[in-house]
């Protein structure tokens, strides 16, 4: 029986088992961590709105363009100034874009900031500063100024 209680081999090999256990677990835990980790960076990527911000700056541009050409009709037979002209046409689309937006559950704002025409026959336009806004409860997003220039 004493020969038993001093032989300590088999203690050895249990103590070196329970190591080998407790390794084999912290290595499945940080396996498993990796790809739940992977799996929640790339949908956090998928879901930031780039297109749809890209698309409202695009169709932002395009309307403040077409305004300043409409101003500048319009300007011609009326007794309007060009910038309140420009102003009140993308007011308007302002309006309406932030209507589409809302029923997609964002938030959107455009504003004129400010306009400076050129009245001499030079290549440059007319240049005109846009406040755009963006928000849809996980992202916000502001252009404040956005520039766009026109030639007329």
């Amino acid at each position: 029986m004493a020969r038993i209680i001093e032989n300590d081999q088999g203690q050895w090999i249990l103590l070196s088992g329970l190591v080998v256990a407790i390794a084999l677990v912290f290595l499945v835990t940080l396996m498993n961590n990796a790809t739940v980790t992977g799996y929640h960076s790339s949908n956090n990527a998928l879901e930031f709105p780039k297109d749809d911000i890209r698309d409202l700056v695009s169709q932002s541009r395009d309307a403040t363009s077409q305004a300043v050409h409409i101003a500048h009709q319009i300007n011609q037979s009326s007794n309007q100034t060009i910038p309140d002209i420009t102003t009140s046409i993308i007011e308007d689309f302002s309006r309406q874009t932030s209507l589409l937006y809302a029923s997609h559950g964002q938030t959107v704002a455009i504003s004129v900031s400010n306009i400076t025409t050129n009245n001499s026959t030079s290549a440059f336009g007319d240049i005109v500063w846009l406040n755009i806004s963006y928000n849809d409860g996980n992202t916000f997003y502001s252009s404040e100024p956005e520039i766009v220039e026109v030639s007329v």
